[in-house]
């Protein structure tokens, strides 16, 4: 099976075009900014259709080598293969070391789309000494030649406790996806949608 197999059978979900235009990108950076988490979305043929700011972190760093950028590519896809398989929510450790959760995108029992929280730390490494044991293999394996200025993006880099947090953080996901779905596809206005998620999430009241 393939990343894009369900979005054959309905054109309008392939392009995400609701999706990449309009209030979904600027409500992204939005959340990426309250949670400390980089939020993206991506189509169910494998497109980025919503990339926001929090990427511009190590992961984009290692993202600017080849061997790093195939690994990524190879993560992400079978990160995808296993949400179009089980269409439930998971967390994932990355080959670079970070978490990554996946939420899937449904409309009318199809998979449309992924919503991703990505680049946060299975572990609180809170020293420079802590992320060079934890890091300095990925440095040699993809072949960074600036260590400093890896180590440098970790400001943004966020870590999330085990059980309560990570469960909170999934299922915050989970219903936001299910939030773009019906917002996207069955004519939900963006007012309608904001409400929803305000009465739903406390920290929505603050955005």
């Amino acid at each position: 099976m393939t990343a894009a197999t369900p979005a054959t059978s309905n054109p309008n979900v392939n392009t995400m075009v609701t999706f990449a235009h309009g209030q979904v990108p600027d409500l992204l950076k939005k959340i990426e900014a309250l949670t400390g988490i980089a939020l993206s979305l991506r189509s169910t043929s494998g497109d980025v259709v919503v990339k926001t700011d929090y990427f511009f972190g190590p992961c984009s760093v290692i993202r600017g080598t080849e061997r790093g950028r195939l690994r990524c590519r190879r993560t992400y896809k079978n990160i995808e293969e296993r949400l179009l398989r089980r269409k439930v929510p998971f967390v994932n450790v990355c080959y670079a070391g970070f978490l990554v959760f996946a939420a899937p995108i449904e409309f009318r029992g199809e998979m449309v789309g992924t919503l991703l929280g990505s680049q946060i730390l299975p572990q609180n490494l809170q020293t420079r000494f802590e992320r060079e044991v934890f890091f300095d293999h990925i440095i040699n394996a993809v072949g960074i030649k600036d260590r400093e200025a890896f180590y440098q993006t970790f400001d943004k880099v966020r870590y999330l406790n085990p059980d309560f947090e990570r469960v909170s953080f999934m299922s915050f996901l989970e219903t936001l996806g299910e939030n773009f779905s019906r917002m996207a596809f069955a004519g939900k206005s963006w007012p309608e949608f904001f409400r929803e998620m305000q009465r739903e999430f406390r920290t929505f009241r603050n955005i």
